[in-house]
């Protein structure tokens, strides 16, 4: 049957093949209600297609419902097609990334239309492909097609996450269909004696259950789709029956290779044929759509699917490689425990190799669920995988149980090699979750487990070297390097004889970032080189080691250097899928942008982490951006946040979390009027925090804050040459200047303010005023006119500091620069961004002004007042 009303999505579908053959790849998402003909209309295009050569190929993956996905299923239906080396690589779980970069090489070898049918069930892995190609396709000869059901009441996070992505870039787009109009069901229903307008009525112009109805025998409109679906069963003869209510059971297509053993004949396949219930595409025999299936399945009597599962399974079992995550579906509907134990276990390790972390921590409940009672070893080792799973994706009240219930079953079987494993493990967890008191008991409880077992080559030796590790890890977030280093020391002799690649990337950790708290320069580039030399192979100890990187370039202000390594690692802690890791990136990327001025992005950042993460670790840098800019700005929600990130330094009471909390208060005091009695703690925290190796440039912040609250403080150990060490030296104009090569336009401001000179003063208006920092110039201008200083700048007029585009304030920025025809890569010199993020701001500018150029875009921010006009300004 014709497509009718598609005509303008094949046009577009048709514009995008034409652009992939000419190596300008795209993503394209079909989406809709189940029905509306998604996969119709995918599969008339890719009939229909003419690729214009021999080469040119239409690749099928289907994403099937089972209770738990399995991991990169669409990519295994297709992987025989693109054969090496992605056919190699997913046999032999190869990791992530290198599966992601054969899928690409593929695609840009020769041109393919890639389909990934029924997105809703896809498995995370899967999504982070699409979300890997998202970044890359454009350069690729190939069309990647993937349809989705729209009116799923609340899509996985992972499939929020690509939407998000999708209507960002400029290679992909989304395309959701609508029901049929009234004149399409007419055309459908031809010279049938239905009301066209009562079946438009009934079907709501879904296109399945309108082409179902219509062809029913008989005057009378079933009242569902259910019914229309059942209506093709009755009559059907017992071992037909028996077939449809079987193939029910499988969530997706059955192979052919399965029918034998499910006694499955020729005559109940062509009753079901004929009936128009079956179809068969390259994966097997599967009923023509999946509301078909679900009607069936619907109508299998109480009790009925169990016998049905069992038969499955056990078919499946004939066949030389079953994929475990289906063995376990039909597994657990069979209530067969033994084997729901066995299959899901193996398909938990599968999904964890994948980077499907969300699916392998639900294989491994559901193992742990239907485990044998008497089975502690065994149990002890799924909770730790299952800790380690959750640990991942940002769940850690419930890794935090999960490792407890592991160390209890290691204890009663005996094994304190476990039991200590176990603790460092929790050692970790804890801190996270920011309780650094009892992390630091559980690495010393694990050292004092493992040390008296840890014979030279041992598993013992190897987990006492990661507890010492562990340890030596938060005595340097603490900043005692003396500890770490001597921790590290240990730990090295026992790694020397163990071949542990986890331990190593640890000691590497240690081995660089304390030396780069102490200032030695050419640590960073050892860190640096070693990580760059792993590529994107990136397991959550390299993505760590990533994050103190980043967190150091800030603290230390290398914002230029921060900004490059943060656009390196977070695309890889999407990619890898490690939430923890991400959010603790994200809020330091948020503080990088309060310090580069682009608030706006900041606030974006730290709400998203707040919103997004459990992890009171991760709320540190978040909880204080927005108490900052709040505060500058003079928004109502400054105290909420400023005394959330005070409350979360405390906890913890490290000093690099400390001191920035206890600035932050200072400068709040400052801005508002209002006294803290908390100050007086503070000069105490100067003197002890600031005393503390690696601490120089909060210390020393946190010193200028109070000697403009009028206290002369000094840091105990003198800041390196930089902006805080001429401010206390009383060097103000020098320190700004420094600011301003810094990149730290608020900071720079600041220093003005701190020069005295009403010209200079003014001039830190002007920034203020930009930034919209309302409360900070509100009280520079009250300070002024309290001097007696006359022709102070006014405030500006509403309508100069907003406007109709819904511009940030950094794109305002960019749009200045750009209409003074600077290019990316000068007016990221000029902002002291990165070329790819001024590119970043520079499409977003064209978006939301709705125009095609850069010279349209001058021209409308010069209507609406946000650039200057220079040609009036020369008149």
């Amino acid at each position: 049957m014709d497509l009718l009303e598609r005509e303008d999505e094949q046009r577009l579908l048709a514009h995008a093949w034409a652009e992939a053959r000419t190596g300008r790849g795209s993503i394209v998402l079909l989406a809709g209600e189940s029905g509306i003909g998604k996969t119709s209309l995918a599969r008339a295009f890719a009939a229909g297609l003419d690729g214009g050569s021999d080469d040119a190929q239409v690749l099928w993956g289907v994403c099937d419902p089972l209770g738990v996905p399995r991991p990169l299923g669409p990519l295994h239906d297709v992987a025989a097609d693109l054969g090496e080396p992605v056919t190699r690589l997913l046999h032999t779980g190869a990791p992530p990334h290198e599966i992601h970069r054969a899928l690409l090489d593929a695609l840009a070898a020769r041109p393919l239309l890639l389909v990934v049918d029924d997105l809703q069930w896809a498995d995370e892995a899967t999504i982070d492909l699409l979300r890997f190609l998202l970044r890359r396709v454009a350069g690729t000869r190939s069309l990647v097609l993937a349809t989705y059901r729209a009116d799923e009441p609340d899509p996985q996070p992972a499939l929020r996450a690509l939407l998000g992505d999708v209507a960002r870039s400029p290679a992909a787009t989304r395309l959701e269909l609508g029901p049929l109009s009234v004149a399409a069901v007419t055309a459908l229903v031809g010279e049938r004696a239905i009301d066209p307008a009562h079946l438009h009525r009934l079907t709501r112009g879904n296109s399945f259950f309108v082409t179902e109805v219509i062809s029913q025998d008989g005057d009378a409109l079933p009242a569902s789709v259910r019914d229309a679906v059942l209506a093709r069963t009755a009559g059907l003869d017992p071992e037909a029956g028996d077939l449809a209510d079987l193939l029910a059971c499988a969530p997706g297509p059955v192979p052919d290779a399965l029918l034998p053993a499910l006694g499955a004949g020729i005559g109940p396949l062509r009753t079901l044929d004929t009936a128009g219930l079956i179809a068969r595409d390259r994966r097997g025999i599967t009923f023509r759509h999946d509301i078909c299936r679900l009607a069936v399945a619907g109508a299998i009597p109480p009790g009925g699917e169990i016998a049905l599962h069992r038969r499955m399974l056990t078919a499946l079992e004939t066949l030389p490689d079953p994929d475990p995550a289906v063995l376990a579906h039909h597994a657990l509907a069979a209530g067969d425990d033994a084997r729901v134990f066995r299959y899901a276990a193996r398909a938990g390790r599968v999904a964890a190799g994948a980077g499907a972390h969300t699916e392998a921590a639900r294989f491994f409940t559901t193992a742990l669920e239907h485990a044998p009672a008497d089975a502690l070893g065994a149990r002890a080792g799924l909770c730790e995988l299952l800790a380690h799973e959750l640990f991942l994706t940002n769940r850690l009240d419930e890794a935090i149980a999960a490792c407890h219930r592991a160390i209890g079953w290691h204890r009663a079987e005996g094994d304190l090699d476990g039991v200590g494993a176990g603790h460092r493990s929790l050692a970790s967890f804890e801190w996270y979750h920011g309780d650094r008191a009892r992390a630091v008991e559980h690495a010393t409880t694990a050292i004092e487990v493992l040390e008296p077992r840890a014979e030279p080559g041992s598993r013992a030796a190897v987990l006492l070297g990661h507890a010492l590790a562990a340890r030596g890890f938060l005595a340097m977030q603490d900043n005692d390097l003396a500890t770490a280093r001597e921790l590290h020391d240990r730990a090295r002799a026992i790694a020397d004889g163990a071949d542990d690649e986890a331990l190593e990337v640890r000691l590497l950790m240690l081995d660089t970032v304390v030396p780069m708290m102490a200032g030695e320069s050419a640590a960073r580039g050892r860190l640096l080189g070693a990580l760059e030399a792993v590529g994107d192979d990136v397991k959550v100890e390299h993505s760590t080691c990533w994050t103190q990187l980043a967190n150091l370039d800030v603290e230390q202000r290398r914002l230029d250097a921060a900004e490059k390594v943060l656009d390196r690692s977070l695309p890889l802690t999407v990619q890898w899928e490690y939430p923890i890791c991400e959010h603790w990136q994200r809020g330091v990327r948020a503080r990088l942008r309060v310090l580069r001025g682009a608030w706006d992005e900041a606030v974006h950042d730290a709400r998203g982490v707040l919103t997004d993460s459990g992890s009171m670790l991760t709320h540190t840098w978040p909880s204080l951006v927005l108490g900052l800019v709040a505060l500058r700005r003079g928004d109502a929600e400054t105290d909420a946040h400023l005394e959330r990130g005070w409350d979360i330094a405390r906890h913890f009471g490290e000093p690099l979390r400390l001191l920035p909390a206890a600035s932050a208060l200072a400068e709040r005091c400052w801005v508002t009027g209002a006294p803290d009695a908390r100050l007086g703690d503070v000069l105490a925290l100067l003197a002890e925090a600031g005393a503390r190796p690696g601490t120089e440039w909060s210390a020393a912040e946190l010193a200028v804050w109070l000697r403009r609250l009028g206290h002369p403080a000094t840091p105990p150990v003198p800041p390196a040459e930089g902006p805080y060490r001429l401010l206390l030296d009383g060097d103000a104009a020098g320190a700004a200047q420094a600011w301003t090569a810094l990149g730290a336009p608020y900071e720079a401001a600041l220093a003005l303010v701190d020069t005295g000179d009403t010209t200079e003063i003014f001039t830190a208006l002007e920034t203020f005023d930009r930034l919209g920092a309302d409360a900070v110039a509100a009280k520079v201008r009250r300070d002024l006119r309290g001097r007696g200083v006359t022709g102070v700048p006014a405030r500006p007029r509403a309508t100069t500091r907003t406007n109709p585009a819904g511009l940030t304030a950094r794109q305002v920025d960019v749009l200045r620069l750009l209409a003074e025809g600077l290019t990316n890569a000068g007016i990221a010199g000029r902002l002291f961004i990165s070329e790819k993020t001024a590119d970043h701001h520079v499409s977003a500018i064209l978006a939301k002004l709705e125009v095609p150029t850069r010279r349209e875009a001058a021209a409308a921010g010069r209507r609406l007042g946000l650039v200057p006009d220079r040609r009036v300004a020369r008149a």
